[in-house]
């Protein structure tokens, strides 16, 4: 297995182990897995020499030397070397005492070892065991996670992917709008094909903000709304006094199925305030966006010289009452998106401004 230093490079898997937890994963591989049978042979040769050599000064302890090869041969091969060596350890004790002329201690005890043996190289073979089990686990989901991980990159970029070609195809779209436009002589087809295209870039700029960000299903209010509204105003506005814009928008982010239609309603609302705006003098355009509880209140206000009488259009009355007749279109479609987003709309005049009001739940019916 490995193991990668330092927290930058370390698979996420891996950071709640410290280097020590790593030295001892290297060591047991090493000790335990891939010289193990050197480890126990050398375990053997080295019980071999103890006996040899401190039988006379540790008398019957010397007979404890034999648990040390019993130990390492159950850790490195697993419980049933660990039984087998703990049934022969006894045996093998015995014969080496023979051997060197030295009796047995304590024959009295010889079941008891016996048994000391067998639990002591079964348990410690059975824990070396698990430890593996938890170490095949381990890594399967370190591939796992790999896997899932690669996945969601894979998801991430189809998406991104998929919203690119979206605001590719809307901006073809517009372009189309454009040039059959210009090739009509007819003043009412080409505002209603400018009123058309400014629809279309205001669903084009959500998928935009989709493509650019992190986020792949939400979008930054305040920057969605500020790049709507600076479109609609280079769309339709006077280049040479152009209106002045004032946006106060939170951060907050809400999903594609609020931001499509709460922008159409903006783009609505935009256009329409300049193009019945002021006649001489710079129009200045609010454009804010705050929570109310458990409400979105969303307006669009602007300075300018029209009157406007209360207009409503409540849709949680059906009731929609339209501000000009040649532009119940747009307030038409603002009425639907507000039902859409589950609120409602008016429009009214106060305080010498002209204010757009659109108000829907945070959270979609």
């Amino acid at each position: 297995m490995n193991t990668a230093h330092g927290n930058g490079n370390q698979h996420p898997a891996e950071r709640a182990f410290t280097p020590f937890d790593h030295a001892m994963v290297r060591f047991q591989e090493r000790i335990f897995g891939r010289y193990r049978y050197l480890t126990v042979f050398s375990c053997i040769v080295l019980y071999l020499v103890l006996s040899a050599t401190l039988h006379t000064s540790f008398g019957v302890s010397t007979n404890f030397f034999v648990v040390l090869p019993v130990i390492v041969a159950a850790a490195s091969f697993g419980w049933k070397t660990g039984l087998l060596f703990g049934m022969l350890g006894l045996p093998a004790n015995l014969a080496i005492f023979a051997l060197l002329g030295h009796p047995s201690y304590a024959p009295q005890s010889k079941l008891l070892a016996e048994l000391t043996g067998i639990l002591v190289g079964g348990f410690v073979g059975y824990l070396s065991d698990f430890y593996r089990k938890l170490t095949v686990e381990r890594e399967t989901r370190k591939v796992i996670e790999d896997e899932l991980r690669a996945a969601l990159r894979d998801r991430d970029t189809l998406f991104r992917e998929v919203h690119h070609r979206v605001k590719n195809n809307l901006n073809l779209i517009k372009s189309l709008i454009g040039i059959q436009a210009r090739r009509s002589e007819d003043p009412a087809f080409r505002r209603a094909a400018m009123d058309l295209q400014s629809r279309v870039m205001s669903i084009s700029i959500v998928h935009e903000q989709l493509y650019r960000t992190s986020e792949l299903s939400s979008v930054s209010m305040n920057q969605y709304l500020n790049q709507l509204a600076k479109h609609a105003l280079d769309a339709v506005s006077d280049p040479y006094q152009p209106p002045v814009l004032k946006l106060d928008c939170p951060q907050d982010l809400v999903s594609m199925d609020t931001a499509v239609p709460l922008g159409l309603a903006a783009n609505e609302a935009i256009t329409n305030a300049i193009k019945h705006g002021r006649k001489n003098g710079n129009l200045h355009i609010g454009i804010a966006l705050k929570r109310m509880g458990d409400l979105w209140e969303f307006v669009v206000q602007d300075d300018g010289d029209e009157p406007v009488p209360e207009l409503q259009m409540d849709t949680r009355n059906d009731a929609m009452y339209p501000r000009q007749s040649d532009h119940r279109m747009g307030l038409t479609l603002a009425a639907v998106l507000a039902g859409q987003l589950g609120g409602w709309a008016c429009y009214r005049r106060e305080d010498g401004l002209t204010k757009f009001i659109l108000t829907f739940p945070t959270e979609r019916p």
